[in-house]
C-alpha cells in the first residue's frame, strides 16, 4: 500500500470529492428531460426515483474499495481476480467510460450544430477536447482546484435562473399527480437511471486519493451521498419548472424543455434573454464531466500496465475519442434510442461485478485467516 501511495501521491479534500460527485451530474441532463415522453408531466417524479442508482452505484463500488488493503480499482481486480479475467472486467470499466465520453462530447457537437448549425460540429469538439487534454495533464488536484472555483457559482447561477422563471410558471400543470399509474413513471425513470445518476460511478475511482484517518469511508460516503442528493433536488426543481411552463403535449414535443423553460425569462425590460447563460453552464459543467470521466478512463488504462501517470495514455485515447464519436454517435437522438438499451448493457457493471468482488474479497480474506 505503501508504493501505490509514493505512486499515487495526489491527496484531495471531502470538500474536493463532494464538488467532483456534483460536476459528476452536469452536462446534457439540465438541458434536457430525458424520459419525459414517457412519463410526461411525472417525469419529476421519475427523477427522484431513478436516483437510488446514484447511491447504489456508488456504495456498491466503494465496498470492494474500503475492504481491500489495494485501493486502485483496476489493481483490485487483477489481484483478486488475476490479470486474464481482471483484464476482461478492467475493459468492460474502460468500455463503458469510453461510451460515456462519447456520449459527452457528441451532446456539445450535436448541441453546437443545433443552436449554431452555421458552425461545423468538430468546433465544439475541438474547444471541449483540447482544453480536457491539458487538465488531465496537469493531474486531479489542479482540476479539484480549478472546481473549487467555479463550481459554486455555476450552482449559484442554475438556481437562480430557474427563480427567476417561477412567476410564469402554470403549476396546475403539473395535476393531476401519477394519475396514469406508476408504470409511466418507471419507463421514464430508466432514461434517468442511464443519465445522469449511472454516471456517478467514475466517482469511486477517487477514493484513492482521498488522505487516509480512521472516519475516511463514512466521510466518502458523507460526501458523496450529499452531491447526489444536491443534484438530485436539482434536477428534479428544473424538471417542475419545465412540466409547470407548458402544456404536456407542448413539453412531450420539445428537444430541449429546461432550456426553453429559461428562454421565457422576462423580468421588465432588465432581465431576459438569459438562455445565453444558460449555455455557459451547459458548457462549463459539460466540460467538468468529460474530463472527469476521461480521466479515470486513462486511469484504468495506467493502472492496469503500472504506468507511473496517468498522463501518458491521455493524447492516444483523446484520439481515440474524438474519431470514433460521428461513427458511434451519428444523431443527436441516439442517446434517448438507445437509453434502455445502454441501461441493461451497463447493469453487470453497476451492481453485479462489484458485488462479486466484494464477496470474493472477503471469502479470500477469510480463507488466509
Amino acid at each position: 500500500m505503501d508504493n501505490i501511495k509514493q505512486k499515487n501521491p495526489i491527496i484531495i479534500s471531502y470538500w474536493q470529492i463532494f464538488l467532483l460527485t456534483i460536476a459528476q451530474g452536469g452536462g446534457a441532463t439540465i438541458l434536457n428531460l430525458p424520459g419525459v415522453i414517457e412519463a410526461g408531466r411525472n417525469i419529476w417524479l421519475s427523477n427522484i426515483l431513478a436516483s437510488f442508482i446514484g447511491y447504489l452505484a456508488i456504495y456498491l463500488h466503494y465496498k470492494p474499495l474500503s475492504v481491500s488493503k489495494i485501493i486502485s480499482m483496476p489493481m483490485v481486480l487483477t489481484k483478486y481476480w488475476g490479470r486474464f479475467i481482471g483484464g476482461i472486467v478492467c475493459l468492460y470499466y474502460f468500455y463503458y467510460l469510453f461510451i460515456l465520453c462519447n456520449l459527452v462530447l457528441s451532446d456539445v457537437f450535436y448541441f453546437g450544430k443545433i443552436t449554431m448549425p452555421e458552425t461545423p460540429g468538430y468546433i465544439f469538439a475541438i474547444f471541449l477536447m483540447a482544453p480536457a487534454i491539458y487538465a488531465v495533464k496537469l493531474g486531479l488536484e489542479a482540476m479539484s482546484r480549478f472546481l473549487e472555483f467555479l463550481i459554486p457559482p455555476l450552482i449559484g447561477l442554475y438556481i437562480f435562473l430557474f427563480i427567476l422563471v417561477i412567476p410564469k410558471l402554470n403549476f396546475s400543470n403539473l395535476l393531476p399527480i401519477a394519475s396514469d399509474g406508476i408504470l409511466p413513471i418507471l419507463r421514464g425513470a430508466i432514461f434517468n437511471m442511464s443519465f445522469p445518476f449511472a454516471d456517478f460511478l467514475p466517482i469511486v475511482f477517487f477514493y484513492q486519493y482521498i488522505k487516509d484517518d480512521i472516519n475516511k469511508d463514512r466521510k466518502f460516503i458523507k460526501s458523496t451521498f450529499s452531491a447526489v442528493f444536491l443534484i438530485t433536488v436539482m434536477l428534479t426543481f428544473r424538471a417542475i419548472t419545465s412540466v409547470a411552463a407548458f402544456e404536456e403535449a407542448t413539453l412531450k414535443s420539445l428537444t430541449f424543455p429546461p432550456f426553453n423553460t429559461i428562454r421565457i425569462i422576462e423580468v421588465g425590460d432588465v432581465l431576459e434573454r438569459l438562455d445565453a447563460i444558460f449555455i455557459a453552464i451547459f458548457y462549463g459543467t459539460t466540460f467538468f464531466k468529460f474530463t472527469l470521466t476521461y480521466y479515470v478512463a486513462c486511469k484504468i488504462v495506467s493502472d492496469y500496465f503500472n504506468a507511473v501517470e496517468v498522463k501518458i495514455f491521455s493524447t492516444p485515447i483523446a484520439v481515440l475519442i474524438g474519431l470514433s464519436m460521428p461513427f458511434l454517435m451519428p444523431s443527436f437522438n441516439i442517446i434517448l434510442r438507445t437509453s434502455i438499451t445502454y441501461f441493461f448493457i451497463t447493469l453487470p457493471l453497476l451492481f453485479i461485478l462489484p458485488l462479486l468482488l466484494y464477496v470474493t474479497i472477503n471469502v479470500k480474506g477469510n480463507i488466509k485467516g
